[in-house]
């Protein structure tokens, strides 16, 4: 199995590549929230304010990573995927069965301890991600990094589609809102068992040539993105039967491992007219570091097997100056950084958490369109920043600063833009929203400290301290909406309809005009940094 019948220089990178994609996918259940709301608070007997605690819990599940990297060095990766599949279960599953009445009603701290379980179950399965893909792509592990994990971004589209598929475009709200609870607990075990399974066999790393390889992936997620869009908004592929059209949506996703079988059939007939030609088998032992390397030659194909036990996975963890804690409370520029993101990429997610009872003032039939919307957007934005950072890497065409503050511009516009009451400036509104904030973090993830703050570059605050702003960001940011929709008469419901809502737009507006102002300091600050190192 670890040559895969001599075919492993060709197969084995887009194997990972397209099980690494498939877990992104259907592990990404953030959108959760946006589609169960109203029915975790009828079943949980709840409030707008108090299911917005559940969100923040959620997130804050994932401040909790640094376990999972920690945990990294000691355990296998499959038991690392296993411990993340089996926390996100629990956290789902027992929601579902609860709100079904298969289980005893839980009490709101239960409810809280599962929602941060669930949260944390998508930092073992990064970990894992991150593992595979290390080993495999070692020269271009932060481009191949960036791809997959923009791939979290179509989760919300996969599963809507997923639940058409299943009840119909016409199923009961509350129905399909339970399906999404059930799929986010079964779809990841599902797709992550056999994902893990195959790549557990491919202990061979090969030499290839990952840069020939990338132009390939890039021309595979840029189809999957379009695909995503027109899918969404084209009304031909409305009318198609939902069933025909997650099938569909499965298969371009699937595309990775699509190209994998096609090569593989490929080089299995080519193999036929050169297996008498194949030569003996040569092998001479190299050494590497600390690990041994054994170096085989099959019919021209140079094999490289590690013989080492295990990686040296400290790389996951990387610690900071003792003195990190003065230097961020004196730094202008990461305060900046921090309420820039909160104001952009965090609201954007807040607001993706309110679609259902966005869409239920504007009188859609449900959040679904518009989950689906922001979605496909997402991933587009994402994979578009990726893409345009690889091919300007060399010329420096525009730094990260300058292209965050780019896509920060749209932003304010289209909070505005929803006070409109018109369907399609909804519409519109969550597709700038999405792929703004789906670039914004696609740029700040895969771009270090340094590159984009003037005089804080240290890996701890970076990467514990910065992402506090999510679970900080929800609470404020969704307090204020759920606080002004229920204001007017003590309970859930707010009987001006949308424009109950109007304020929190307004107020969300000018938050993220604070961080398009931000986003702009920052860049001249960067200008007159670069500035000053050149000279």
């Amino acid at each position: 199995m670890a040559n895969l019948f001599g075919l492993g220089q060709h197969l084995l990178p887009w194997l990972v590549l397209g099980g690494v994609t498939l877990l992104q996918v259907v592990t990404g259940t953030r959108f959760v929230y946006s589609t169960c709301s109203n029915l975790m608070q009828q079943r949980y007997g709840i409030s707008r304010v108090q299911f917005n605690n559940l969100i923040v819990a959620s997130e804050s599940g994932r401040l909790f990573g640094w376990f999972s990297n920690a945990a990294a060095e000691y355990l296998p990766a499959p038991m690392i995927l296993m411990i993340g599949l089996t926390l996100g279960s629990l956290g789902y599953g027992v929601q579902y069965l609860s709100i079904t009445n298969q289980l005893p009603s839980l009490s709101y701290w239960q409810i809280l301890l599962l929602n941060v379980l669930a949260g944390n179950s998508i930092c073992w399965i990064n970990t894992y991600c991150h593992l595979v893909t290390r080993k495999s792509f070692k020269n271009n592990y932060d481009t191949i990094t960036a791809i997959t994990s923009s791939y979290c971004g179509l989760s919300g589209k996969i599963y809507t589609s997923l639940v058409e598929g299943i009840q119909g475009r016409n199923g009961k709200s509350q129905d399909c809102s339970s399906i999404y609870l059930l799929l986010a607990c079964l779809a990841p075990i599902f797709f992550g068992l056999p994902v893990m399974t195959l790549l557990n066999c491919l202990e061979v790393v090969e030499e290839y040539e990952e840069t020939k390889m990338l132009p390939y992936v890039f021309g595979i997620v840029i189809a999957t993105g379009v695909y995503a869009v027109v899918e969404s908004i084209a009304q031909p592929f409305r009318e198609l039967s939902p069933k025909f059209r997650v099938v569909n949506l499965v298969l371009v996703i699937m595309l990775p491992l699509v190209a994998a079988l096609l090569m593989a059939a490929n080089h299995l007939t080519l193999a036929k007219w050169d297996s008498e030609m194949t030569p003996e088998a040569s092998s001479s032992i190299v050494t590497r570091g600390k690990s041994k390397t054994k170096r085989v030659s099959n019919g021209g194909l140079k094999i490289i097997i590690e013989e080492g036990e295990r990686e040296d996975r400290n790389e996951l963890v990387e610690e900071g100056d003792e003195h990190w804690w003065k230097e961020l409370v004196k730094s202008a520029d990461f305060w900046w950084f921090y309420w820039m993101k909160m104001s952009g990429a965090t609201l954007g997610m807040v607001y993706l958490n309110n679609l259902e009872i966005i869409a239920e003032l504007q009188s859609y039939h449900g959040a679904s369109s518009l989950l689906a919307t922001s979605s496909s957007y997402g991933f587009f934005g994402r994979i578009f920043c990726v893409i345009f950072t690889w091919y300007t890497r060399e010329s420096s065409l525009i730094s990260e600063s300058a292209l965050i503050m780019f896509m920060m511009l749209p932003m304010p516009v289209a909070f505005f833009l929803l006070m409109s009451s018109s369907n399609i400036s909804h519409y519109i509104s969550t597709g700038i929203i999405g792929s703004s904030s789906g670039a914004i973090n696609a740029i700040i993830e895969s771009t270090s400290t340094s590159e984009l703050l003037i005089s804080l570059s240290n890996s701890v605050v970076y990467r514990t301290i910065l992402p506090t702003n999510i679970p900080i960001g929800t609470l404020l940011f969704g307090h204020l909406a759920a606080l002004n929709y229920q204001r007017d008469d003590g309970h859930n419901i707010c009987i001006w309809g949308l424009k109950c809502y109007q304020l929190t737009f307004i107020i969300w507006g000018c938050v993220s005009s604070i961080g398009t102002i931000l986003s702009f300091l920052l860049y001249l600050g960067s200008v007159k940094n670069n500035n000053l190192q050149r000279s």
